[in-house]
């Protein structure tokens, strides 16, 4: 036996009763649960503290930051063993033409040079020996992007082919299903209808649709249906990132939104969703830019943002928004040197509606598109709505990143480091809420959404991911002050059989996979 943990409370993570027993690991299975003692290796005596299948972190963005800096501690300290990447429409893989344009700033600053295929991509994972197993999903984005650029406008029927083979290639090497974000480019361009073709090869793959809709706000409910018809015309499980109702003046929506995904449960579409415990958001500067701006390559942009009739526009654009929206927007990380002392700051404390238009150009020029902002604009009551839902997961929307090296860097939402205890201490604890039944939300539940075998559960034959944690104190400590603080509570961490975490610090000791 290389590892036997005493006396500890099991949630299982189906949502059964926690029992105590101990648990004996062998390599990286758990061979033993039971009242029995054996010599092991090593002894853990788990005695007052919960143990639990590792989280399973069901929205993430670590497809680059996984290889810049493998250790991953952000999310492996707060308990997450596998994450799900390849989210709104961006992966790491394919990345051809236009796809690698854009990418080239983020790999850049990370220190990387640019692959082209899953199977290069899948060789820089083995050699980075990542902390955190990796599930991946295929970017719309990425293959649309790859294919037309991005150009705004229909795929004819040439291109609609051409996406096709390209997805069926990555489906068929292993990947979980297909991923749109449809307020980016190039995804913002794609119709329905091409949405639903792609979703087609996924379907035959028995894969998952996974989406960034074309609203949070103004047009959510819309944006919603769209996403249902999407899951009805090409018979496949839906999934929404992070289900928000963005901007007060939607925050009325809420009994509507849970009202369509009862309809479509009711109307036999599998359709779930994720979210992170917090009422921030955080995105490209760019995405709130009308989206005829950010159409056609970087350089068609870059020109665009240094036309005065441009910024005249964009000027109009803020002004109707008002004072109150440059408020709610912090500048999160930029990766012009120049510009380095404006990250945590607000647009209302940076700028003015005068002048708004002149400052968000020249950031975006001289970080070269690369500006990330977090958006202050929604509601704490439909937040506690929305984690209650039994389809309801949690994910971090977050790139992995570490306290210091290359990814300890600007001014991130607190969630890359603080999404799991926060949701465990505020929202299930202090609630006064099951805890059998959030520990189900964040391992069994997006095990079986996502096909991720023998995980999410403990149980004698499966992969030791395991999580131990004290519920008297885990707690998040990240804010968006200090974004880089590790939470409380998090006794161990093991990741296939490895000790990771001890006493929420970081053993170094890395030992992900590639999950296809």
């Amino acid at each position: 036996m290389d590892l036997l943990i005493k006396n500890s409370t099991i949630f299982d993570g189906k949502g059964n009763p926690p029992f105590t027993a101990n648990i004996g690991i062998k390599k990286d299975r758990i061979i033993y649960i039971g009242r029995d003692t054996f010599s092991a290796r090593r002894i853990i005596d788990a005695k007052e503290y919960v143990l639990a299948p590792g989280f399973i972190d069901t929205h993430s963005h670590s497809d680059f930051t996984c290889l810049a800096d493998p250790r991953m501690e952000g999310k492996i300290t707060q308990g997450i063993t596998t994450e799900i990447n390849g989210n709104c429409g961006f992966s790491a893989f394919p990345m051809f033409g236009d796809v690698v344009e854009r990418r080239l700033p983020e790999l850049s600053s990370l220190g990387l040079t640019p692959w082209n295929t899953l199977k290069e991509f899948k060789v820089l994972i083995k050699k980075a020996r990542p902390a955190v197993n990796f599930v991946p999903l295929c970017g719309h984005g990425n293959i649309r992007g790859s294919v037309m650029g991005y150009k705004k406008g229909k795929a004819n029927k040439n291109d609609l082919k051409k996406m096709e083979e390209l997805l069926n290639k990555e489906m068929l090497s292993g990947v979980r299903g297909l991923s749109t974000g449809l307020i980016y480019p190039p995804g913002i361009f794609a119709d329905t209808e091409e949405i639903v073709e792609l979703v087609r090869v996924v379907a035959i793959q028995k894969g998952i649709y996974t989406t960034h809709i074309r609203s949070e706000g103004d047009r959510l409910l819309a944006a919603l249906e769209e996403t249902v018809l999407i899951g009805k015309k090409a018979k496949i499980p839906v999934h929404i990132s992070h289900l928000k109702t963005s901007g007060e003046e939607n925050w009325w929506k809420i009994d509507t939104v849970l009202k369509i995904f009862e309809d479509a449960h009711k109307q036999g579409v599998r359709i779930t969703a994720d979210r992170y415990p917090y009422v921030a958001s955080q995105t490209e500067l760019s995405a709130f830019l009308p989206s005829w701006i950010i159409e056609g390559s970087k350089e068609d942009i870059l020109k665009r943002l240094k036309s005065k009739t441009v910024r005249a526009e964009i000027n109009d654009y803020l002004k109707n928004r008002g004072a109150k929206f440059l408020n709610s927007i912090a500048i999160s990380e930029v990766a012009s040197d120049k510009d380095k002392s404006i990250e945590g700051r607000t647009l209302g404390e940076l700028t003015d509606l005068n002048r708004a238009a002149n400052f968000i150009c020249d950031i975006l020029i001289r970080s070269n598109l690369y500006v990330d902002v977090i958006y202050f604009g929604m509601s704490e009551e439909n937040l506690k709505r929305i984690l209650l839902q039994p389809y309801v997961m949690i994910g971090t929307d977050a790139s992995a990143r570490c306290r210091d090296g290359i990814t300890a860097r600007g001014k991130p939402h607190p969630r890359g480091f603080g999404s799991f205890p926060r949701f465990i201490r505020k929202y299930v604890l202090d609630a006064g809420l099951s805890l059998q039944e959030a520990i189900k939300k964040i391992t069994y539940l997006p095990a079986k959404i996502f096909r991720i075998k023998k995980r999410g559960v403990i149980k004698e034959g499966y992969f030791a991911d395991i999580v131990i944690f004290d519920p008297s104190t885990i707690k998040d400590k990240a804010t968006f002050k200090e974004p880089f603080r590790i939470s409380n509570g998090i006794k161990y961490v093991i990741v296939n059989g490895v000790i990771s975490v001890e006493d929420n610090e970081p053993t170094g000791k890395r030992n992900g996979r590639f999950l296809l």
